[in-house]
């Protein structure tokens, strides 16, 4: 039985799944499974896969079909055929530090800890470096202790390290115990079961080092997959909420719990560039989300992150038309010079016409906000690119930004 079972789920990442597989068997500690789970994939994937478990028998292959939500029941199939002590979740288009396992266990051996928590460092695939940190240890909100369960921060807990899968190394038998598995839900799958194992922990402790490089600028825009499942940005919330109230912790972390959770809503907001899908968060923080949370007035000096809080302000007390235009504003001078600069052209447009607005730089920010503030015609899309227009999309003219 290894003492470490990695699971991987695999999904058309052919480009880079040699460099990852390749840092996980070269890593200094052995003693380890590599569980990948090719979850439908169309590219080459699975050959990679399969020609790695031949060369390695730690190396372990399932495959399922794709279900279209995120990579969740991926992770819960590598989940049920993981046999070590430990279990750590990690993407395929990530690769790691060569040291990673060896130090995790020997932290977690030393602290007989039931999570590891460490950093991670942001790679930029075209320019092919580490470029900053990613997910980061708040130094700041730890209890002062090498070991600690959320009792010792109860409003702290969740800002201690970011919420997502692949930055702890979990005890297997956590999880095991309380059933904690990924929700199927795009893009934000992850949430539910970190920010669970976080106060149903015993010990918990940090290595403050990065030992994840987590690669991005790969050709695909997570603004539009969040923008497509602006759902994403809230949808975790009602069961972990659901859960916490279950065990009885939720009034106790609910300070933390929530300065994570609208920063998350905010980020989503901030993210949505056609206005539906800004109403539709809009309407639903409102009228749903916060009362669900308990979160329905709040002061800005509840939220450790001052514009957090302004923000909250702000969606709480602001039209979204108001909220639209002051966000166009943001890419620019002065509100009345930023009219006179960047006037959309109303005269290449029919008015009450379906459009398609192109240009998402700082002209296309103004335009689209005056569009949507003058109600002159529906923009049906607003796309970076002509090749962005989807196929099946009905509208009457493009308007293209300078």
């Amino acid at each position: 039985m290894p003492k470490v079972s990695i699971v991987i789920p695999v999904y058309n990442t052919a480009e880079f799944l040699p460099q990852c597989l390749n840092s996980l068997i070269e890593q200094t500690y052995h003693d380890i499974e590599i569980i990948c789970v090719n979850d439908g994939s169309t590219d080459c994937s699975l050959e990679i896969l399969n020609d790695f478990a031949k060369k390695d028998k730690r190396v372990k292959v399932y495959t399922k079909e794709n279900e279209g939500k995120g990579a969740a029941s991926a992770r819960n199939l590598g989940m049920e055929n993981a046999t070590g002590m430990y279990i750590q979740f990690l993407d395929s288009d990530d690769f790691f530090e060569e040291e990673m396992i060896e130090c995790l266990v020997q932290k977690a051996e030393e602290s007989k800890a039931d999570i590891v928590i460490y950093r991670a460092n942001r790679y930029d695939n075209k320019l092919q470096k580490i470029t900053q940190e990613y997910a980061s240890i708040q130094l700041q909100y730890m209890p002062g202790k090498e070991c600690f369960s959320y009792c010792d921060c109860p409003e702290k807990i969740y800002q201690i390290g970011d919420l997502i899968a692949w930055n702890k190394m979990y005890r297997r038998k956590l999880l095991l115990q309380y059933d904690l598995k990924f929700e199927p839900i795009p893009i934000s799958d992850d949430q539910y079961l970190p920010t669970l194992a976080l106060v149903l922990a015993e010990r918990i402790t940090c290595i403050d080092r990065a030992f994840v490089n987590y690669r991005f600028n790969t050709g695909s825009s997570q603004v539009d997959s969040q923008s497509k499942h602006p759902e994403a940005a809230y949808a975790a919330t009602y069961s972990i909420v659901a859960k916490l109230k279950e065990y009885g912790i939720y009034e106790k972390v609910k300070r933390s719990y929530l300065n994570m959770a609208i920063r998350l809503m905010r980020e989503y907001f901030d993210k949505m560039t056609e206005y539906r899908t800004m109403k539709f968060l809009y309407d639903i923080y409102l009228n749903e989300v916060f009362p669900m949370l308990g979160a329905k007035e709040l002061s800005v000096d509840y939220f450790y992150d001052k514009r957090i809080g302004e923000w909250y302000e702000l969606i709480n007390s602001t039209a979204l038309e108001e909220i639209v235009f002051q966000s166009a504003r943001g890419y620019g001078g002065q509100m009345t010079t930023a009219i006179l600069r960047f006037q959309c052209p109303y005269e290449q447009i029919t008015r009450g016409s379906k459009i398609v607005l192109v240009g998402k730089g700082i002209v296309g920010r103004y335009w689209y906000a005056q569009l949507i503030l003058s109600a002159y015609c529906e923009v049906a899309v607003w796309v970076d690119s002509i090749e962005d227009i989807p196929n099946d999309l009905h509208y009457d003219s493009i308007l293209i930004t300078k």
